[in-house]
Order: structure tokens, then C-alpha cells, then sequence
């Protein structure tokens, strides 16, 4: 019988323990959790809902033993992810061998998995799987679990590089505090990101949990209240909708699958919990963590009316100001966690640290080779040429009680794109709206058909008002078109009137328009493959248009958002936004709106609104109703509605 984990929580139960009961009674029913328990490589966490509940005195059925080892079969085989279920294994081993629903054979098998693990590239053994270490999201847990195996069996030998444990605690150590340092500093290369801001949370719980050093867990809670700050002030109506540095195919068109949104629900109890098995907020539940007051505070109760800007991550060329040197082997993983490798000043450094085996290889030398015959012949060739890049971000965000638009400003305009979600307008569940360059026709690569651009646009947000210009080099390999995302189903209300996609969402509207002409594509049935799985024949027959496509390389997209507030009816919004006028291109486009007045951009002009330039660039890493903090600082005081929280990273300190 499916148990409600928000009318538990209302009845006065504790939120980690419902949240346990309602992930271990829903996986068992299978009726209700959507997430598939037999080929999923993570259903340990699934069993460690089940010990901590026996934990807590309640009784929970056995072991599924299929479910672990379908975990150490991804760890022994050194397969992609590995590192992500590890976590897991060291949560049983720190705090349930005593647990009667495990064998000393399991233990055995865990405690080997943990030994005979290749806990970083530069070990012994060529992978032939090819995981992922470098990201930012991989390196936190490849060293958070390396340290916390290394404090475990400080005198075991660990059997892959024949070192003791307390050589990989240290090992781990010294990787851990340069990552830390970096976060703390610049923020997530990988920012607001709907899936890897809840892989970074599980290296940065165990820590704050198991580390035995002050420093290290202190810091590990400091950069959690900052991940959950993010969430809160993101959130509309239950669901973190913002742009995103890295986004995958489903979160995009159903932010109910955010596993982000699933450790917001958890921790305050508002938003979405049966979307699939999520680890992170497993693991919160399991440790009891509850995030400070006054960010439940302002992700519960927030302003009828907010304005966010911030910065994260940084670029290379601006290194030497914050005293970080690009050829310095001890910084390499910086660049690497913001995906420059092949970036002039980095690649020397790149051809040092990878491994011939390794898949980047082939790029770092081609690369090298490419600067070497330029510099030669005394040409010119772009010094920063990887299009998965994740350098400084200004991100800026508006919200209010029915809408919320959000843009990462001007970001690498004119680029090749990854999974860098660009400019999002959402209206809460999965009434959202967006425009890309599409990076390909299928529903899976990075970028791909809806997901990331072929191109960057340069995007410009303020208030309720967005600007997004796309310029398409001719020879693009990814097609001479743009098209926006406008689930028509997802509207109580949507009409086209004079070139605007016009939509109501309960009181909130999101108004669109392209400069040039286009039409709505048939549903493809793919999408929905790739989204929903074994529902997907439902949800697609339920789906009315909602691909607005637009053939052309140079193309302009304009969002208005408005609400009854303001307004009154939303046929008067319609009104307002479809009789006003736009004059030009691409190079200079002018916008006449209902609501900021006179709003211009051009692909090399500033945006101006009303006659004032809007800055989009060097933010603080906070400006918020909330939160005043410089880029580059160590303390961070955010307040709301009497509550305060301060994360002093120079006193490890949290209060």
C-alpha cells in the first residue's frame, strides 16, 4: 500500500524516516516509485533505506542480496560510476556491521570491493571501461571515498597500488582539500545542475558525516548548505527549474525526475518523491541531515518577488588574479573540473597528468600538435577550443510566486555546447519553455535534439524579459535552424496571436516569440521513449505540440513573463504582449514591452532595458534578498525572515 511521505511528515512523523518507509514500501510494491530495481546498478541505497530503518527499531523484511552485489559488480569491474555507489558501501561498513541482516560473507564482499578499488587515474592498470574521474562531480567522490577507506583501514593494504590505508587517506586528503578550496572559492563548474549537484552531495555527506578531521567535515557541511542555498532560491512550486551547466534529457522536460528536486522534497517536504531511486537523498535520510532553518525558510515561504544574480566557476585567463597558475600540476584537476583540458595555457599541463589509455588522450595531443603548427606558421588558432567547457557562469534568476525565469547571461556565445542549458521561463511541474540550436536529432548525445546547443546563443535575462540571439556559423554540422520547447499540455491555457506562443499556468504566463516564422513539428514518439520508459505510450498520446521549429542560422527569441497580479486576465496579457513591437535582427533588435518599457540587444550591443545597460558580467557569487557575498570570499551570511545561518570557511565554523 503506497504510503504518502508528505501526509506523514503533516501527521507529525519525522521527514527521514518517512521519506525511508515511503522508498523501501514503494520499491517492494512497485506500484507507484518508478524506478526499476533489477537493472539498476545503485539498489544499494535501496538497502540501506532498509538497514537504517532495523536501525530505528522497525522491522523490514531481509536483505535483497541482488540488489548489493549488483552494486559490487559495477565497483569490481571498474566500471563508469563506480564511485558513486561506494559511498554506500562505506556508510554500511562505518555503521551497520553489527546489523543482523548481514552476513560476515556480504561484509567480506564490501570490505574487498573497498580494498581492491583504483581509487584515482594515476594507479596502477589500464581501465579498459574508461570511467570518468576528472569531472567535478567525480573527483569530490573519488576522493571523499578515498580518504574516508583510508581512515577506515589505515594499516590494510589497499591491493590495486599496494599502499596502506593511512597512504590513501592521505593521498585522498590532499586531492579532497584542493577540491574543497576550489568550491568554496569559485562555486560548481557544473552549476545549479539538476543530477550532479546530488552526486557531489553524496562524497560531501560521508565526509560531513565520517571525517575525523575538522577541517574536512566542517567544510564538506559548509559547501552542502550552499548546494541546498542554490536549490531553495531556484525553486518554483516544488520543482528546481533554473539554468543548468550539465542537464540530461528527462530532468529537462519533467522536472518532477530532478534528482535534485528529490533532496529538496526530502529535506523540506514540498515537491516531488516518486520520480525514482535517488541516492543523495537516500543518504540524507539516512544520516538524519537537515539543512539550516533559514534555507528551508526561504525555499517554503519565499518573497512574492525576488531577483538573484551570482557568479560561479571562472575562466583561465583570469587565473593569475586569483593566484592560481594554469601549468602548476597541483591545479590541473581545477581546469579539468571546468572540462579545458586542450585550453593553451592548460594542455602542457593536460599532456603531463593523461595517461596515453585514457580516452582524452587522442584530443590533448591532437590538440598540442594543432598550437605547435599554428604557432609555426604564425597563425592564429582559438586558445580555448573545447566546447564542453565550463568556465565563469553569471546567472541570473527572477522569480516570483507564479513564474520563474532564469539565464546564464552572455555565456560563451558563439561556442560549441555540451549539456550547458542555457535560459529556462517555468510556470511550475512541467509547464517550462526554452530555444536551442538543436545539437542533433536523437534524444541521448551531449548536446542532443533538445538538450545543450549546436551553438550558444548570447541569452539576456532581466526581471520577467528574455533576449536570446542565435547567430549559426554556415558550415555548422549540426543544421541552420533554432526551436523552442512549449509543451502545449502542459498549459491550461494556450493561444497564438500576431508570431507569439502566448500560455497560462494557473495565474502565471510565459509569452514567446521568434523573428522568424516557423511551425509546430509532429509529437516523435522517441522523446517520450527516452523520458518515461514503460509509460511513455500514455504520455504520449496525452501530448498535444510542443516543438515550435524555425528554419534559418541567424534567429531572435524573445520571452515575456507576466501573472494575474499584474495583469488581471490572462486575455489581457495576451493582448498587451501580442500588439507590441519588435524592429530588427540579429545585430540589433529592439523590443518594445508591455511591462520594462523599451528592451534592445544585439549579438555585439549591449542590453539595455528603458534606456539602462543591464550588466551581465562579473556578479558577486551572491546578490540576493538573501545573501550579499563577493566572489572569491570565505564567508557567507544569508538571511530571511528573522533566520540566519553564517558559513565561515577561515573558522570552520557553521551557526
Amino acid at each position: 500500500m503506497k504510503t504518502d511521505y508528505f501526509e506523514e511528515i503533516r501527521n507529525g512523523k519525522k521527514k527521514s524516516t518517512a521519506y525511508l518507509e515511503h522508498i523501501v514500501k514503494g520499491g517492494e510494491s512497485n506500484k507507484y516509485l518508478k524506478y526499476d530495481l533489477i537493472n539498476n546498478f545503485q539498489t544499494v541505497y535501496f538497502e540501506l533505506a532498509r538497514l537504517e530503518l532495523l536501525n530505528r527499531g522497525m522491522e523490514t523484511g531481509p536483505i535483497h542480496l541482488p540488489y548489493i552485489r549488483q552494486s559490487l559488480y559495477r565497483v569490481n569491474e571498474r566500471l563508469d560510476c563506480g564511485d558513486f555507489v561506494i559511498p554506500a558501501f562505506l556508510t554500511i561498513l562505518y555503521r551497520y556491521r553489527d546489523s543482523s541482516l548481514l552476513t560476515e560473507e556480504l561484509l567480506q564482499e564490501l570490505e574487498d570491493a573497498v580494498l581492491n578499488f583504483k581509487y584515482w587515474i594515476d594507479e596502477p592498470g589500464v581501465d579498459i571501461h574508461l570511467p570518468c574521474y576528472f569531472t567535478e562531480n567525480h573527483q569530490v567522490l573519488f576522493h571523499s571515498i578515498e580518504y574516508l577507506a583510508g581512515q577506515l583501514y589505515r594499516d590494510r593494504i589497499f591491493t590495486n597500488n599496494g599502499e596502506n590505508g593511512e597512504w590513501h587517506r592521505e593521498h585522498g586528503r590532499t586531492y579532497l582539500k584542493r577540491w574543497l578550496t576550489w568550491r568554496k572559492r569559485f562555486g560548481f563548474s557544473e552549476w545549479l545542475s539538476n543530477g550532479y549537484y546530488a552526486e557531489d552531495m553524496l562524497g560531501l555527506l560521508i565526509l560531513s558525516q565520517l571525517a575525523e578531521e575538522e577541517e574536512i567535515w566542517s567544510q564538506a557541511k559548509g559547501l552542502i548548505e550552499l548546494l541546498f542555498f542554490d536549490i531553495a532560491v531556484h525553486s518554483l512550486k516544488g520543482n528546481f527549474c533554473a539554468t543548468n551547466g550539465r542537464m540530461y534529457n528527462a530532468p529537462t522536460m519533467n522536472p518532477d525526475f530532478s534528482s535534485a528536486n528529490a533532496m529538496a522534497a526530502e529535506q523540506w517536504g514540498k515537491g516531488y518523491v516518486d520520480g525514482g531511486l535517488e541516492p543523495a537523498a537516500i543518504l540524507l535520510a539516512v544520516y538524519d541531515y537537515q539543512c539550516s532553518d533559514v534555507i528551508c525558510e526561504i525555499a517554503l515561504n519565499p518573497p512574492e518577488e525576488s531577483e538573484n544574480r551570482q557568479r560561479m566557476s571562472l575562466n583561465v585567463e583570469d587565473s593569475e588574479r586569483y593566484g592560481i597558475d594554469p601549468a602548476d600540476f597541483d591545479n590541473i584537476m581545477l581546469y579539468w573540473s571546468l572540462h579545458t583540458f586542450y585550453h593553451r595555457s592548460v594542455i602542457n599541463n593536460s599532456r603531463k597528468f593523461c595517461p596515453e589509455w585514457y580516452n582524452i588522450d587522442a584530443a590533448v595531443t591532437a590538440n598540442l600538435e594543432k598550437f605547435r603548427m599554428c604557432d609555426a606558421a604564425g597563425g592564429y588558432t582559438d586558445p580555448d577550443p573545447n566546447s564542453s567547457a565550463l568556465t565563469q557562469v553569471e546567472i541570473y534568476s527572477y522569480k516570483t510566486k507564479d513564474y520563474m525565469l532564469s539565464c546564464a547571461q552572455n555565456y560563451r556565445k558563439g561556442r560549441g555546447n555540451f549539456q550547458q542549458h542555457i535560459w529556462q521561463a517555468s510556470l511550475g511541474g512541467r509547464a517550462i519553455v526554452f530555444a536551442t540550436h538543436p545539437g542533433s536529432g536523437e534524444y541521448k548525445g551531449r548536446p542532443n535534439y533538445f538538450v545543450g546547443n549546436g551553438c550558444m546563443p548570447k541569452a539576456a535575462a532581466y526581471k520577467n524579459v528574455l533576449i536570446s540571439i542565435h547567430r549559426i556559423p554556415a558550415d555548422s554540422s549540426h543544421g541552420l535552424c533554432t526551436h523552442a520547447y512549449f509543451p502545449q499540455r502542459e498549459f491550461d491555457e494556450v493561444v497564438m496571436k500576431n508570431g507569439w506562443i502566448i500560455g497560462r499556468k494557473e495565474e502565471g504566463y510565459a509569452a514567446l516569440y521568434s523573428l522568424k516564422k516557423g511551425w509546430w513539428n509532429d509529437k516523435d514518439p522517441e522523446l517520450f521513449r527516452s523520458v518515461y520508459k514503460d509509460s511513455w505510450e500514455e504520455e504520449f498520446e496525452r501530448a498535444l505540440p510542443y516543438d515550435y521549429w524555425v528554419p534559418g542560422h541567424a534567429n531572435v527569441w524573445i520571452c515575456e513573463m507576466g501573472d494575474k497580479k499584474t495583469y488581471g486576465s490572462f486575455e489581457r496579457f495576451a493582448e498587451a504582449v501580442s500588439a507590441s513591437q519588435i524592429e530588427g535582427d540579429t545585430f540589433d533588435i529592439r523590443y518594445q514591452s508591455p511591462s520594462l518599457g523599451l528592451v534592445t540587444s544585439g549579438w555585439d550591443k549591449p542590453f539595455t532595458v528603458d534606456g539602462r545597460e543591464i550588466r551581465l558580467d562579473h556578479y558577486k557569487r551572491y546578490d540576493n534578498p538573501y545573501c550579499q557575498a563577493e566572489f572569491d570570499t570565505n564567508e557567507y551570511v544569508i538571511s530571511y525572515h528573522g533566520k540566519t545561518m553564517t558559513v565561515d570557511f577561515n573558522g570552520k565554523e557553521i551557526r
